[in-house]
């Protein structure tokens, strides 16, 4: 009993090794990602803003009912998008905080606009649901910074 219970351990131990060397490796030598250049920045986010007033534009045609929610998805998208720019001009670690923080807050103001169609008391309780979710989001988010500086 004590042999075949080593025997599993050996093996399982050597299975997880093997993975753990191989997502290793998989992390190490995948291509980073070339810098862009001012010029590129730029012109990327100006498409970026293009495409949010073009989203915009798109709420307008819909019913009033879903007009709220789809401006808020785009101005969600829009926001996100740009934080993922400004990292990747970046490349420090500020700018991904921000990233992250962004897509936070994008998924809270769509929350928020999802609540709009509700009415009444369950509208409220939407609205703190979409608030404590924001909050919860945002301290896993400092939790992981803790400790470091």
């Amino acid at each position: 009993m004590k042999r075949a219970m080593w025997v599993a351990l050996g093996t399982g131990m050597v299975i997880s090794s093997a993975a753990a060397i191989g997502i290793g490796a998989s992390s190490v030598f995948a291509p980073q990602a070339a810098s862009i250049s001012r010029a590129q920045f730029a012109s990327a986010l100006a498409a970026i803003e293009t495409q949010g007033e073009k989203g915009l534009a798109r709420c307008e045609e819909r019913p009033a009912a879903d007009r709220e929610l789809c401006r808020a998805e785009a101005a969600a998208d829009e926001l996100v998008r740009s934080a993922d720019l400004k990292t990747d001009f970046r490349r420090a670690q500020d700018a991904a905080r921000a990233a992250q923080r962004a897509r936070v807050e994008a998924r809270y103001y769509v929350e928020r606009a999802k609540c709009a169609s509700i009415a009444g008391a369950k509208r409220e309780g939407c609205l703190i649901a979409a608030h404590a979710a924001r909050g919860n989001a945002l301290l896993e988010l400092a939790a992981g910074y803790e400790n470091r500086s």
